[in-house]
């Protein structure tokens, strides 16, 4: 069976990949097809035919008549486009229909709908502004293009992939490594019973953990752009499935879609976060803590603590010798304080000579030893810095039990904040404690 008239062009519109369908509308074998200009394979002014793939209209663009050699015929023709990466268009011909006959037509209206699909899921995946919110609309898109009973989206770093989106049948049965982590499987992934499964991964029992899982068929694609592996995505059936020979095609086309998106928001989460990044000491700025503080997941640890530090005589230091040694003492502290504190902790410059730290501890004694260790890092003296001009610090320090949502966050810092000045007033060089009743 033929589908609808498909090339693939390149930035000049040349053709470097038709289908049997396009042949047979051309009256031309594929070989004779690639290196030809769309246009004369049309038989339109490349002009505007440029002009039409142009407008990104994606609906479809008429174009005036054209010849072709099925039946000697003349008919306009609507093309709908969608930009791949590498430069490349899938391009269709919508022809009038009576000219290539009903039976193509029906193949013609399934290949309009596949094609119709991409185009739609460039455009909704390009407004998504997370990776989270482009995973949702995958495993949905996934789901409802291939009729899945379900789909999962899986993204991360290589070797660390986590479930974003969708739900994955198999995920409570599949083998994991000598680590305990889920053994993947690489590049695509088509499995049309349980059986199968045994010929595409043999050695792992891949058919009993489809038997178990309820599953009898799996389509996956990895998500890959510019050669990053992004992660992946899949199709689950409960039913044996025979996949067409244009089901891998889409599957890759839908992960090539997300991929290039993927890129895009992962460049502009980087920019970001460059953008919330101290100048003097490249510790996270205020912005950046609280957004990290508000996001991240608790560790397994009965209270969070948050600890205020200011510095005291250092106002001293930027009158004296100006601001220059000011920042030079600034980025020595905010050194000492990465080498006291846990790689789990947070830690920021919060503005002026402030710096905060959010701390998952077992006890108070536990913030209180931290705290007494990052003033003892900051009394040590500072190269070219005169002794008299000492810096000690003053910190604050408020705990809560459990875990705090965004409001009590904000009101821990609060506390910290003000058993800081408690601190300073107490003489400096001390920490007080602001307990906080949960």
């Amino acid at each position: 069976m033929q589908p609808f008239p498909r090339a693939l062009i390149d930035r000049s519109h040349v053709v470097v990949d038709a289908n049997l369908a396009l042949e047979v509308w051309a009256a031309r074998p594929a070989e004779q097809l690639v290196g030809t200009p769309l246009a004369t394979v049309l038989g339109v002014d490349p002009e505007e035919l440029a002009a039409a793939l142009a407008t990104g209209n994606t609906g479809g663009i008429r174009l005036a008549s054209t010849a072709h050699g099925y039946q000697g015929t003349r008919s306009s023709v609507v093309i709908r486009a969608v930009r791949i990466s590498g430069g490349h268009t899938i391009v269709a011909f919508d022809p009038e229909l009576a000219a290539v006959g009903e039976r193509t037509a029906a193949l013609g209206r399934r290949e309009s709908e596949r094609l119709q699909l991409l185009l739609s899921a460039s455009v909704a995946f390009a407004k998504t502004q997370s990776e989270e919110e482009l995973g949702e609309l995958l495993a949905e898109t996934a789901r409802r293009a291939f009729n899945a009973t379900a789909s999962s989206v899986h993204t991360g770093e290589p070797g660390n992939y986590t479930l974003i989106a969708g739900e994955n049948l198999l995920e409570a049965e599949w083998p994991k490594d000598a680590e305990g982590r889920t053994t993947p499987l690489g590049g695509v992934v088509t499995v049309q019973s349980p059986a199968e499964a045994d010929e595409v991964a043999p050695g792992l029992g891949l058919s009993g953990v489809f038997e178990r899982s309820g599953v009898s068929a799996v389509i996956g694609v990895p998500i890959i752009e510019d050669g990053v592996l992004y992660g992946a995505f899949a199709c689950y059936f409960d039913q044996p499935r025979k996949f067409d020979d244009q089901a891998v095609p889409l599957a890759e086309a839908l992960a090539q879609l997300a991929g290039q998106v993927m890129l895009r928001l992962r460049l502009e989460a980087r920019l970001r976060r460059a953008a919330m990044l101290d100048e003097v000491t490249g510790l996270p700025n205020r912005r950046l803590f609280d957004e990290n503080l508000h996001q991240t997941e608790r560790a397994h640890a009965d209270q969070v603590a948050v600890l205020f530090v200011d510095l005291d005589g250092f106002k001293a230091i930027n009158d004296t010798l100006g601001h220059a040694a000011g920042d030079r003492v600034l980025k020595e502290v905010a050194e000492r304080l990465s080498r006291v504190f846990r790689q789990d902790d947070m830690i920021a410059r919060y503005g002026g000579d402030e710096f905060i730290a959010a701390l998952h501890v077992a006890d108070a004694s536990v913030a209180l030893e931290l705290a007494d260790r990052a003033r003892a890092a900051i009394a040590e003296d500072f190269r070219g810095i005169p002794t008299e001009l000492n810096i000690t610090a003053s910190v604050g320090i408020a705990i809560a039990d459990g875990e705090p949502g965004e409001q009590s966050i904000d009101h821990l810092i609060r506390l910290a904040d003000q058993a800081m000045y408690a601190a300073k007033r107490g003489g400096g060089d001390q920490a007080v404690v602001h307990a906080v009743e949960r």
